[in-house]
């Protein structure tokens, strides 16, 4: 029965996941945005890479045993392509130069692949793979809310944009540590169904949500009068669309 908790729980995650890539397509296809200012293109991996990784995990691919706890390596794999994504597009959306994008995708790197290390330990170390990964996630924390800011007032029409984006990330992100704390990996007081499903449902919160923010905030990236030639159409942004509408 726990088993089959997990699969359906992955499974859903999976779906839902999927329609993060459809509001990215949506923003794709859109001719009243402009796709290369939005560097949309990036989006499709979050949401893609992750709905992948929990298809293999309902799979049961990628599973291995560490000190009688089930540890599912594409998670992990899933964090390590997307999550350095979702806060490096936030420093994109502030306009912060590309050395902070790359350190807060790095911070954020250091941080799973740490992470990782730290599950699959045992005893002291585990411990102390989980403080360091914790000590960059304080440094993504900073960047996020006291590097980034400083560039995101000076990029007006999309201010709202990254406020959405930074507290999205910034505050979701939180439940992480404290869910590996209370798992089975951490002090236990989570079970091993219980801790799969909420991290399913946190990665699915994370992503699709993301990607739909940018969607209802796309008039940040409409195209540009100036260049949009004589094609003699309307370029202003349809606030009322939705991305089940087709441009």
């Amino acid at each position: 029965m726990s088993e089959l908790a997990i699969t359906v729980s992955y499974s859903l995650a999976a779906v839902g996941l999927l329609a993060g890539v459809g509001v990215v397509f949506a923003l794709m296809r859109s001719s009243r945005v402009d796709a290369n200012r939005g560097k949309f293109a990036w989006l499709f991996i979050i949401p893609g890479f992750a709905g992948l990784s929990y298809v293999l995990m309902a799979a049961n691919i990628g599973v291995v045993q560490v000190g009688g706890n089930e540890v599912y390596l594409f998670r992990y794999l899933d964090w390590i392509v997307t999550t350095p994504l979702l806060v490096g597009y936030v420093g994109y959306v502030a306009g912060a130069p590309r050395k902070w994008i790359l350190s807060v995708a790095a911070a954020d790197a250091l941080m799973i692949a740490v992470g990782l290390g730290a599950t699959l330990a045992t005893g002291i170390a585990t411990w102390i793979g989980f403080a360091i990964s914790g000590g960059f996630h304080v440094v993504l924390l900073a960047i996020l809310y006291l590097v980034f800011p400083r560039y995101a007032q000076e990029n007006r029409e999309r201010y709202r944009l990254f406020k959405i984006l930074q507290n999205h990330v910034g505050l979701l992100w939180i439940a992480y540590p404290l869910l590996w704390l209370t798992s089975p990996a951490g002090l236990g007081y989570v079970s091993a169904v219980g801790t799969a499903m909420i991290i399913a449902y946190l990665d699915l919160v994370a992503k699709t949500p993301y990607v739909y923010f940018v969607w209802s905030e796309r008039a940040s990236f409409a195209v540009d009068p100036a260049s949009a030639g004589n094609a003699g159409t309307d370029q202003t942004i349809d606030t009322d669309e939705s991305p089940a509408t087709a441009d």
